[in-house]
């Protein structure tokens, strides 16, 4: 069985022109310039929400069909994360992407991480003039995968006024969205990791990871290194009244990259809240 991620990338690059036309049909790719998409797996909507501060608070609205799923800024065993990037930015300085907290998923053998049904992720551009109007265009490249992986790469656009009002449907979606986005956190509150600890006896090291959190309030934790890192998804291991312990290996990175120091980011997805965490390796 070909892998998702090699099925992704052959149609990816098929999309980029790395490849001959005649199996595009087989990848559902669409390119199509607007700011509503249809896909094989679903519809993508750039929308426009208030502007604060000289800041605009967009969403990339994902709408998914049932059965399908896309990924998270990290996605895990395998999968390719969203890729935003602009094509134009009239008056537009920079823009940062919030992701909601996401779930895990049985993929394949694999496990990975990311969104089901609805899911907008936050855009928020920075208005280098916050008095003048600006334009975007958007360049979206994302996985959204059901039985086989199909790319999506397309562009979308928004034209933003500072003096306008917010559309109400729009400002309430980006509101809800950013309900969903991990807050930062240190540790000792609640939702946080309270100790880490290394085993060097076993090969690859393990690390575990002492979360402070009520049982029936904690859903998952998700582990982030560097960037060239690629680490397994945590397992839990135990559990007690106010914490509980998962653990994974450190496998998956650079050979001869250092442990000692270098931080880790962690997200915890409770039940009414998640958070996100820097951590140390010991």
């Amino acid at each position: 069985m070909i892998h998702l991620q090699v099925i992704f990338r052959i149609c990816l690059m098929i999309s980029m022109g790395m490849v001959g036309f005649s199996i595009v049909s087989a990848c559902g790719l669409d390119a199509r310039a607007d700011d509503v998409v249809d896909t094989t797996g679903g519809r993508l909507q750039l929308i426009v929400g208030n502007v604060a501060q000289g800041t605009a608070h967009l969403g990339l609205a994902i709408d998914l069909k049932p059965g399908w799923h896309t990924y998270w800024r990290y996605p895990g065993d395998s999968g390719v994360p969203p890729d935003l990037t602009t094509e134009t930015a009239d008056n537009i300085s920079g823009f940062k992407v919030e992701y909601p907290a996401p779930r895990r998923f049985a993929e394949a053998g694999d496990q990975t991480i990311g969104y089901t049904g609805k899911v907008t992720l936050l855009v928020d551009a920075a208005l280098t003039d916050p008095s003048k109007s600006a334009f975007l265009t958007l360049h979206v490249r994302l996985g959204v995968c059901k039985e086989i992986c199909v790319p999506v790469d397309t562009t979308l656009t928004a034209s933003i006024d500072p003096a306008a009002p917010a559309p109400p449907q729009a400002a309430s979606e980006i509101r809800a969205a950013a309900g969903k986005v991990p807050v930062s956190i240190t540790a000792g509150a609640d939702m946080s990791v309270i100790r880490v600890s290394r085993d060097d006896q076993v090969k690859p090291s393990l690390v575990t990871l002492a979360i402070k959190a009520k049982p029936d309030e904690l859903t998952d934790v998700f582990v982030e290194g560097p960037e060239t890192w690629a680490l397994p998804l945590p397992t839990k291991v135990s559990v007690s009244t106010d914490q509980s312990l998962w653990r994974f290996a450190l496998d998956g990175i650079p050979a001869g990259a250092a442990l000692t120091g270098t931080e880790l980011r962690v997200t915890i997805v409770g039940t009414s809240q998640s958070t996100v965490q820097t951590i140390t390796l010991p």
